[in-house]
C-alpha cells in the first residue's frame, strides 16, 4: 500500500505542476500533501467485504440482514459534505478526514509507519529530483489491483530523474 501511495501521488503531483511547485517551493507542506494524496489517490479504494448482520438503512435504502457490501473508501473520501471541491488536488490544503488507511477496528495497524516512509520518499524525491517527470506519456501508465481487490497503484512508474543530456 505504501508503494501504491508514493507512485500515486507521484503521478497526482505530475498531472498537477502547480501543486508539485508548491511542494519544490516550501517543504513544510509535505506531511499535510501526504494527507491530501492519501484523500486524494486511494491507494486503497474501497474495504474488504463485510456482511450485514442486521438491516441497515442507507440514504433511503435498506440493506438486508446477511447482504454482502462493500465500502467505496475513495468515493467517501471526495464527499463534498466533508471537503470543499473534493476532486481539486489541493497540498495546502487543511488535511481533511479521510478513510485512507480505514475506520474503527478497521484502521490500518500500518498508518504511521505508511506516512512515515511516504514523507521520507517525497522529501527526497523533491529535493534530489527537482526535475522529475514521466518517461512515457500519461496515458500509457498501467494501473493495477496488486492483491487483485483492494489495492489500487501502478504496475511501474517510468520516469526521468534529471534533465535530458545532450
Amino acid at each position: 500500500t505504501t508503494s501504491s501511495l508514493i507512485g500515486n501521488g507521484v503521478v497526482s503531483l505530475l498531472d498537477h505542476p502547480d501543486q508539485l511547485a508548491l511542494l519544490r517551493e516550501d517543504p513544510a507542506l509535505v506531511p499535510g500533501a501526504i494527507e491530501e494524496l492519501l484523500r486524494f489517490t486511494a491507494a486503497v479504494p474501497h474495504a474488504t467485504f463485510r456482511v450485514t448482520t442486521e438491516a441497515v438503512e442507507l440514504d433511503g435504502v435498506t440493506v438486508p440482514a446477511g447482504q454482502q457490501v462493500l465500502v467505496g473508501l475513495g468515493a467517501a473520501n471526495r464527499d463534498p459534505v466533508l471537503v470543499e471541491s473534493p476532486d481539486r488536488l489541493d497540498v495546502t490544503r487543511i488535511p481533511a478526514r479521510h478513510l485512507a488507511f480505514g475506520h474503527g477496528p478497521h484502521h490500518c495497524l500500518g498508518a504511521p509507519l505508511a506516512r512515515l516512509e511516504a514523507h521520507l520518499a517525497f522529501g527526497s524525491l523533491l529535493t534530489r529530483f527537482p526535475e522529475m517527470r514521466l518517461a512515457v506519456p500519461r496515458a500509457e501508465l498501467a494501473w493495477s489491483h496488486g492483491d487483485g481487490l483492494v489495492l489500487r497503484g501502478l504496475a511501474a512508474l517510468p520516469v526521468v530523474l534529471g534533465p535530458a543530456h545532450a
